[in-house]
């Protein structure tokens, strides 16, 4: 994956490369889709919701240039892989989910794996975001969330995958 799916493709920090091939992406999909976990495509979680393919996370946290030290917030936590992903680079991560049962499972994966420097919580994205560095959302969405624009403010830099009909971009 590192070399075919990211170093291919232009990934080049040498932070979001390691990170990526420490975490088991297996670990954060279905048993019944193991096989297909290194795939560079996202695959299906609960609540019709997907986990982002390694690609895109790996080019979102290389845009948002997380450097050790940083703290994080990810919008759309979904089943915990990139937040575990930027808990390899991040000092810590905060990630929101605004559906409980994702919010719930996420949580209980990445207790059972060790990661400790991640706190996620329910929520949209609308709630209080201060004191976050480097917003960044893996779900793509029509607009980011009124407070994650206000983030932009502060010193730091906020990514969203926007979707528009089809076409998905970062902004």
């Amino acid at each position: 994956m590192i070399n075919a799916q990211l170093a291919g493709r232009g990934i080049q920090d040498r932070y979001v490369m390691a990170a990526m091939g420490k975490v088991p992406r297996e670990a954060f999909v279905a048993a019944a889709l193991e096989e297909f976990a290194y795939a560079d495509v996202p695959l299906p979680i609960d609540e019709e919701q997907t986990i982002s393919q390694p690609h895109v996370v790996a080019l979102m946290i290389e845009a948002a240039a997380v450097e050790p030290g940083d703290r994080v917030l990810e919008v759309g936590a979904g089943s915990g892989y990139a937040a575990a992903v930027l808990s390899q680079i991040a000092n810590v991560v905060y990630a929101i989910e605004r559906h409980p049962s994702l919010l719930e499972a996420a949580r209980a994966r990445l207790a059972r794996l060790g990661y400790d420097n991640i706190e996620i919580r329910g929520g949209d994205g609308q709630g209080r975001l201060a004191g976050r560095r480097h917003p960044a959302g893996s779900a793509a969405t029509p607009r980011p969330p009124s407070r994650l624009a206000q983030a932009d403010r502060r010193p730091g830099r906020s990514l969203a995958r926007r979707q528009c009909g089809s076409v998905r971009r970062l902004v």
